[in-house]
């Protein structure tokens, strides 16, 4: 099932390794976590100074459309789509 954007929640950066944006999308039930490097975000949409959040902001929803793909070929170990490079790579800029 594909996941969809949450309203309900504002992307941040991980506290727990400052080098992801995290971010949360629904599959209609739930609430499934997201993360993705900011530097793959950096590479992919932007360039080495961009302010993470702000280009998560500009590239959501090929992100999003990301994770959406990655959940429905793998679901989400440990509770969480874990965006790779090679992942956004796969949705044309």
């Amino acid at each position: 099932m594909p996941l969809s954007h949450n309203r309900f929640d504002d992307p941040h950066i991980d506290r727990a390794t400052s080098e992801h944006v995290r971010f949360s999308m629904t599959d209609g039930q739930r609430i499934v976590a997201g993360r993705v490097p900011v530097a793959a975000l950096r590479e992919r949409f932007g360039d080495d100074a961009s302010d993470p959040l702000a280009l998560y902001g500009r590239c959501r929803e090929a992100v999003e459309a990301a994770a959406s793909r990655k959940f429905d070929r793998v679901g989400a170990p440990d509770a969480m789509v874990d965006l790779d490079p090679e992942d956004l790579a796969e949705d044309p800029a």
